[in-house]
């Protein structure tokens, strides 16, 4: 890797291999981030003049606004800088029939199919999507020269992909009303969201195999991808155990490194479920809107379990729990994600983890 916008990507790498395996490590992993302490001015902001939609879609402009933010960013401990060709939180229902809706700060999917029992997904639907998110990870492979890392878009799977193509609502009534039908859209999406994964993987991975996954800042050996089920805190146990488990771990299986992103209270009474995956390696907890931050000890049973159940786990918190959540979890196997206000703060905590 080139050392433009980040100096230490070998013990980089060399620690998320070590936080992988759970092997005993001298401090967490911290992916830090904070503002540089010299920040360069730009004379105008590239883009501004730019349709909504194209905000999001004209590549070159994207690129150069990523690019500033890497000028004015410090990527501290195993931070590191990233692009992803990015149509929003679920992209994968894209390339199989949804619409993308743009808006100023997200993306929303309109629904493909008007019923299940007319839904059968292909990429070639949203083939231009689909060709779109290439061509932007090849363009950002060429421009990147090694600067940054070009992840796996943020794909989605299982049912929230089936929650985007049918609605989110009509999803849940087809769980009780059609519930073969539902499975039969699970087998058919499977294969096409694997085929999609090693297309991406073919572009993005390095000399050494190692590809990574953007939101979370995660890197790692092989297919290294974040799954996911958001519509899971709608459901039971037992619904979850028949509609989910059984292709969320052949999807583990069929991949290298993995990390599952459990979303909100509502979701957790399936982390027994998920703990059972062997090939699950990391839980990352997101406590949702209105909650204590990651860190808050009233969350310690999560993290807790995971741990023992030999996994890995990737909280996000202040920077001031930080030390106290070492002091609770200890430093094998644990990925922390925080920001800082300045480099001098960071550097800091790099410092002092060693001595707790």
């Amino acid at each position: 890797m080139n050392q433009g916008y980040k100096q230490n990507w070998e013990e980089t790498r060399q620690r998320f291999a070590a936080w992988w395996k759970r092997e005993e490590a001298d401090r967490p992993v911290f992916v830090i981030t904070s503002p540089k302490d010299i920040q360069k001015e730009f004379q105008e902001e590239p883009g501004e003049s730019l349709s909504l939609r194209e905000q999001w879609l004209n590549v070159e402009q994207v690129l150069e606004q990523t690019e500033i933010g890497f000028t004015n960013t410090a990527f501290l401990g195993e931070g590191f800088p990233n692009y992803w060709a990015n149509l929003g939180p679920g992209s994968f229902s894209t390339f199989i029939g949804a619409k993308p809706v743009f808006e100023p700060d997200t993306v929303w999917y309109e629904p493909a199919f008007k019923g299940i029992r007319e839904a059968y997904p292909s990429i070639d639907i949203g083939r231009e999507w689909f060709n779109w998110s290439l061509n932007a990870t090849q363009m950002a492979i060429k421009k990147s020269k090694g600067r940054y890392l070009i992840t796996f878009p943020d794909f989605i799977e299982n049912l929230d992909t089936i929650a985007s193509l049918l609605g989110t609502e009509e999803t849940l009534y087809y769980l009780v009303d059609a519930p073969s039908e539902i499975h039969r859209m699970q087998q058919q999406l499977l294969p096409m969201w694997f085929n999609a994964c090693q297309t991406f993987y073919d572009l993005i991975k390095d000399e050494q195999g190692w590809s990574s996954f953007a939101a979370f800042s995660i890197w790692g050996p092989g297919k290294t991808i974040k799954l996911q089920c958001d519509i899971s805190a709608m459901i039971s146990s037992s619904m979850y155990d028949e509609f989910v488990l059984p292709y969320l771990k052949e999807q583990c299986d069929g991949l290298d490194s993995t990390i599952y992103h459990l979303d909100g209270k509502n979701a957790i009474h399936h982390l027994k479920s998920l703990l059972s995956i062997t090939s699950l390696d990391c839980i990352q907890w997101t406590p949702g809107a209105g909650e204590p931050d990651g860190g808050d000890p009233c969350w310690d049973t999560i993290y807790r379990k995971t741990l023992e159940a030999g996994k890995c786990i990737h909280a996000h918190m202040p920077i001031q729990r930080v030390r106290d959540f070492v002091k609770r979890f200890g430093k094998t196997g644990i990925l922390i994600q925080t920001y800082a206000k300045d480099e001098k703060e960071a550097e800091a905590l790099l410092k002092d983890s060693l001595t707790w």
